[in-house]
């Protein structure tokens, strides 16, 4: 997994959100995507995992699968959203930066999930059936954060410090 990203860097405070557009067990488990964005001034700037045989992308060999841009416009139909202060940001940005590559067992609802766990330290968990991650599991964790927690929005984010370690989610 050499080479670097060619994302673009943040210097803070950002407004860091997990998004899924479908929740639970409705959906199969190949259903649906899961996404970051990041917000920034008045900029918000939309990240996600994409295997390069899909009819959106294109098949950029080495370089990292993860796409700038491809989410905007979506609907999400769960989201959570985290203030980062400029440490949290510099953990964003050295994430974003190294390649990532797309599989079966490593998806766009895995990469979201584990950013968020380096980057934030809470565990939205998207493990489905035989562990397999996928983002029906990953909404209906974010679904449940909101229910559970103090809801958020894109302008009310909450702040990592204020849910403990203790109260992450696990599947």
């Amino acid at each position: 997994m050499a080479g670097k990203s060619k994302a673009p860097t943040f210097s803070g405070p950002v407004v860091l959100g997990i998004h899924s557009n479908v929740v639970g067990g409705d959906h199969s488990m190949r259903s649906g995507h899961a996404w970051i964005t990041v917000k920034e001034g008045d900029k918000t700037v939309y990240f996600g995992l994409w295997p390069d045989g899909h009819p959106r992308t294109v098949d950029n060999k080495e370089k990292t699968d993860v796409r700038v841009g491809l989410e905007a416009g979506r609907k999400a139909a769960a989201s959570r959203f985290y203030r980062l202060g400029k440490a949290r940001t510099q953990r964003l940005n050295s994430f974003l930066q190294k390649r990532r590559g797309w599989s079966v067992t490593y998806n766009c609802s895995s990469w979201a999930s584990h950013l968020f766990y380096q980057v934030v330290g809470v565990d939205v968990d998207a493990d489905d059936w035989f562990s397999v991650e996928t983002p029906r599991e990953l909404g209906s964790s974010i679904r449940e954060l909101e229910n559970n927690k103090k809801s958020t929005t894109r302008g009310s984010p909450t702040s990592p410090g204020e849910e403990q370690a203790s109260s992450s989610l696990t599947g």
